[in-house]
């Protein structure tokens, strides 16, 4: 949503109602996936039942996939999207105490949330732990900042750290997703519960993953970073040379409603 509000699509406050629309049916299809229930949660940790990891990385393939496709058809600019800076040493460090977090609670901080809605008190105590956590966080990040700065590299992605075009990273995660599913299907049917894992007919998974990586070999060919520099370089027939291209205008500023100012972007 992120990068149509800074193309001026719609003003502030409109932003606000369509986040909190996006934020509710991402909390409803996640009550009715079952992740409102830690024990389908920790399974994986078990072994039984891998539904966090396809849900997360179909999650991931779809958003890497889409974003490409988006960005050759000229719908998009990936240059507006932000991207979290990487602190590798404390993302470490907080990767592993989230983990730990995870099997000791049977829950992430989304996930918390939503069984909390749901009404489960153990999802309400880990929302209080949470806000907790961050108000001591709050308190002794002076003691810790320097450690919480450390390993900076910077807003990066895959392909600037391995110097691979996009195209060949998306075919590489399609491949590793199409690779996970069925390892991790040889696992549940080993472990888990066959009453309780999903069906499926073996047509319509083999299917599915020709697909994933037909999208992915698409874009390993065409190469999305070579159209995208491409259509940069194109100058409008309508603008004189060293004439600056007209900023447009967000609706709030059109409308003389008040809106946000976007100082430093820390993500929206």
């Amino acid at each position: 949503m992120g990068p149509l509000y800074k193309y001026g699509w719609f003003d502030f406050a409109y932003s606000l109602q369509l986040a909190g629309l996006i934020g509710f049916c991402f909390g409803f299809l996640l009550e009715r996936a079952g992740f409102g229930n830690p024990r389908k949660l920790t399974s994986i940790f078990y072994l039984r039942d891998f539904a966090v990891l396809k849900v997360m990385f179909t999650a991931i393939v779809v958003c890497m996939v889409g974003l490409l496709y988006f960005s050759i058809f000229g719908w998009i600019d990936l240059d507006k999207v932000y991207l979290l800076p990487t602190y590798i040493w404390p993302q470490i460090v907080g990767g592993l105490l989230l983990g730990i977090g995870f099997i000791m609670g049977g829950y992430c901080p989304t996930t918390s949330v939503v069984a909390t809605v749901s009404g489960k008190l153990d999802g309400l105590i880990f929302v209080v732990g949470m806000i907790l956590g961050s108000l001591v966080f709050g308190e002794v990040f002076p003691a810790i900042q320097h450690f919480y700065e450390s390993g900076s590299m910077g807003a990066v992605t895959l392909p600037q750290v391995l110097h691979i075009q996009s195209g060949l990273i998306a075919l590489g995660v399609c491949l590793m997703a199409v690779i996970a599913y069925w390892f991790v299907e040889k696992v549940e049917n080993r472990f888990g519960d066959p009453e309780t894992l999903p069906g499926g007919s073996r047509r319509a998974k083999l299917t599915a993953a020709g697909i994933i990586v037909a999208f992915g070999l698409i874009l390993a060919i065409v190469n999305p970073d070579r159209i995208a520099a491409t259509r940069k370089q194109v100058v409008p027939a309508t603008l004189k040379s060293g004439q600056p291209a007209p900023v447009p205008s967000s609706p709030a500023s059109e409308s003389g409603e008040e809106g946000a100012t976007i100082v430093e972007d820390e993500g929206c």
